[in-house]
């Protein structure tokens, strides 16, 4: 449903948070006693992620009011899944939001020794939101199927487009004036981040790397994720414009962030001729047949492809010709049992993608588990 949140917390006495670990007495007080716009930062150290906690960002803000002389405002950034679940394959519903609440008040009392009620936080302004949802594939799809795909779309006509950052056939990430949105194979980034949590896309990573222990016995599976964020409180309010105030508890709901990742997934694939997603370019033929034979051997579906290609352009008897006069009456006969031309996968894809986005069922680990062969 969501996964990065910001929340932004009126402080009144920045030195209540000077007990803890997250602002040092002396910090704060520098805090305080300086002019103008200020920040101090907290970035949870390594060790929480090796005790397998997950903790917060914190950021306190000090800026000049007219009205009161000068206002603080703690800045409390996380991955919503990953504070109750401590990874964010399982997705929140709104029965969470309460467990949702203690986690996240038991992680502040840790970082700075204040005590938040849960009004406080369930009622304060979002600077940032991230609607997002885990897409899943248990029938050989490949991630890299969707987002070849959505990469050959023309997005610059849809969006007033600053950039889009192809990462190595895993990530597509669009970044617009008032949203980003990416999509990325949830698997290969975790293998990128076991080998450095620099190489990955999602921030992070440490706490969850053992779910891709049990996720790897599952087979097959593959994991598509879409998120689409909205970075400052601006952004925040034009994407919600119907409710009055954005705060955490009332944009909270599965129907708000299903509507937004519903119409930016339409807004994305109503160019696409889904008739075409299927033509029979060797690339795509490709791929199809890999999903329709699973078992085939590289060697095999090249030259199943390959003579699907050739058969398509000069005829069956031309290409029995060809190989009986070079080779054997016995090649023909092999290659014919390769010659099924493999159904139009890529367009059921983008409807799998179409309908989970419609069900919007949370998933759960558990639910997948009962694969493992």
């Amino acid at each position: 449903m969501v996964d990065t949140v910001k929340l932004l917390i009126p402080i009144n006495d920045p030195m209540i948070l000077s007990n803890g670990m997250a602002f040092a007495p002396l910090t704060v007080g520098q805090l305080a006693g300086s002019r103008g716009t200020n920040r101090t930062y907290l970035n949870p150290s390594p060790t929480y992620a090796k005790m397998g906690k997950y903790m917060p960002r914190l950021t306190l803000h000090r800026r000049p009011n007219k009205t009161i002389g000068i206002s603080y405002q703690l800045a409390v950034e996380f991955s919503a899944p990953k504070m109750l679940f401590k990874q964010n394959f399982d997705e929140l519903t709104e029965a969470d939001f309460r467990a949702l609440l203690t986690a996240l008040r038991e992680a502040l009392h840790e970082l700075t020794g204040h005590q938040f009620f849960p009004q406080q936080l369930a009622n304060a302004d979002v600077g940032s939101w991230h609607p997002s949802k885990n897409i899943v594939f248990l029938d050989y799809t490949s991630c890299q199927t969707v987002l070849n795909t959505i990469g050959k779309l023309d997005i610059s006509r849809t969006y007033d487009l600053q950039r889009t950052n192809f990462r190595d056939g895993h990530v597509i990430h669009i970044h617009c004036n008032s949203l980003d949105i990416a999509f990325y194979d949830k698997m290969a980034d975790l293998r990128r981040a076991k080998v450095s949590e620099k190489r990955a896309f999602e921030k992070d990573n440490a706490i969850q790397l053992s779910l891709f222990d049990p996720l790897q016995e599952i087979s097959p599976i593959e994991v598509l994720r879409y998120e689409v964020r909205f970075v400052g409180r601006n952004a925040v309010k034009r994407a919600f414009p119907d409710i009055k105030h954005q705060t955490f508890e009332a944009l909270f709901k599965k129907q708000l962030n299903q509507d937004i990742l519903l119409e930016h997934w339409d807004k994305l694939t109503s160019s696409v001729d889904m008739l075409s997603l299927d033509e029979r370019r060797p690339y795509e033929l490709f791929q199809n047949y890999l999903i329709d034979n699973p078992d085939a051997t590289p060697q095999a579906s090249l030259a199943a492809v390959a003579a699907l290609l050739i058969n398509g352009q000069e005829g069956v008897r031309n290409l029995r010709n060809l190989l009986e006069a070079r080779y054997s009456p016995d090649a023909w006969y092999r290659i014919k049992k390769l010659l099924k031309t493999p159904q139009p996968n890529r367009f059921t894809h983008f409807q799998h993608v179409d309908e989970a986005l419609k069900q919007f069922t949370p998933t759960r680990m558990s639910e997948y588990l009962k694969y493992i062969e």
